[in-house]
């Protein structure tokens, strides 16, 4: 994008570095945990436990966003992702991993500073694609990362992995200590939590992703276990087929971006929700490595997906502060994250398939009501916010 912020270009490039310390072996965390001894329903308690720890540090982060300037709470959260990964390389056993998914957990704390951030760097006509550029790098870094990952696990081990991704997100974190600041401002206009309540827009977005993150945690956690344990898939593959994931994710970004900002969001999220059931099914009928890195492009919609609630969101906020909004869906939903995961867990340990098969189903009704009445946008709240 020619016309981009110097600052969005900045972050992009911060989560460029940051996608690929994660990338080196988020996709393998899982995997890696089985072979220290977890079960296949503790995965998704691990799932659970990452993803509640989300959930709760949303309001905090969005008291932060509001209270301190946003470079100030972006660079603090960021920095968690060194002593994170050391963790996880300290790691004896599967349990000793979950002080490292909390830490991971925590950083998700700059989630409203950072969707604020980029909010208020964009211009209003543009708002789509500019998050779709800035979400599409994280994509982007997942794109080579765990190719690399999978063959530095598959020679040296996955401690190699860890304290190689230590200093990658160190250098992240140096690049967003270079931002200029955009102070937040929050709209004059009185505002309580309880007006949402009476804010139609709002509960109808709450509803309809409420359901749709189900789905993605349902499924999306346990795509790597499922080659590894069905087909039988090593380090260095699924790091292949990780790699085909992100493409997936980063291509799907874009035009999710595109859809929304041309069409609306219901052109957007129709599409993200066709590849998320065409993904999962492939992965089910699929037998040959070919089939499979079909799934893994298709299966990408699902990071995708918890992408498209960012930029139909600020419409509905009203007089209420962009970093509060963002929390407090983001808290709301990370209720459907928490018992996804869990149930994902139950369905992974009764079947390998039935995770799939529930996304499937989930996806297509949600497919259905989006074409049948799509959830609406705008951008007043992002021009009030300017």
């Amino acid at each position: 994008m020619r016309h981009l912020d110097r600052d969005l270009k900045l972050l992009s490039l911060a989560n460029v570095l940051y996608a690929t310390g994660l990338g080196l072996y988020m996709q393998l965390l899982f995997v890696y945990a089985l072979q220290l001894g977890a079960s296949r329903f503790a995965i998704g308690a691990l799932n659970a436990l990452m993803v509640a720890t989300i959930m709760v540090v949303n309001l905090p982060g969005a008291w932060a966003a509001t209270r301190f300037r946003l470079k100030r709470v972006l660079v603090a959260v960021w920095w968690l992702l060194v002593p994170m990964s050391l963790t996880f390389y300290l790691a004896p056993t599967w349990q000793w991993l979950i002080p490292g998914l909390i830490l991971f957990g925590l950083t998700f704390a700059n989630n409203p500073a950072f969707k604020a951030y980029i909010y208020l760097k964009s211009e209003p006509s543009s708002v789509g694609a500019s998050m779709a550029f800035v979400f599409g790098s994280y994509a982007l870094g997942l794109v080579a990362a765990p190719l690399v990952g999978g063959w530095i696990a598959d020679r040296a081990g996955m401690r190699t992995v860890f304290l190689i991704s230590a200093f990658v997100f160190a250098a992240s974190a140096t690049i967003v200590c270079f931002l200029r600041d955009t102070p937040h401002h929050p709209p004059t206009g009185a505002w309580r939590i309880a007006d949402l309540r009476s804010n139609r827009a709002f509960r109808g977005h709450v509803a309809f992703f409420f359901v749709g993150f189900g789905a993605v945690y349902v499924a999306q956690p346990f795509i790597n276990p499922y080659l590894a344990q069905v087909h039988g898939q090593g380090y260095a593959a699924l790091g292949v087929y990780s790699s085909i994931f992100a493409l997936g994710t980063v291509v799907t970004i874009q035009v999710m971006g595109r859809l929304t900002d041309r069409w609306g969001p219901r052109a957007g999220a129709a599409s993200v929700l066709s590849l998320m059931a065409t993904g999962s099914l492939v992965l089910l009928v699929g037998a040959n490595p070919g089939t499979w890195a079909l799934a893994m492009v298709c299966c990408g919609a699902f990071d995708t997906f918890r992408y498209v609630p960012t930029m139909i969101l600020p419409d509905s906020f009203g007089h209420m502060p962009l970093p509060w909004g963002y929390a407090i869906f983001d808290t709301l939903t990370g209720v459907p994250m928490v018992c996804g995961a869990t149930l994902g867990g139950l369905f992974y340990r009764t079947s390998f398939a039935l995770p799939f098969q529930v996304a499937i189903v989930i996806a297509g009704s949600l497919l259905v009501v989006t074409l049948l009445r799509g959830p609406d946008t705008g951008r007043a709240a992002v021009q009030q916010a300017d």
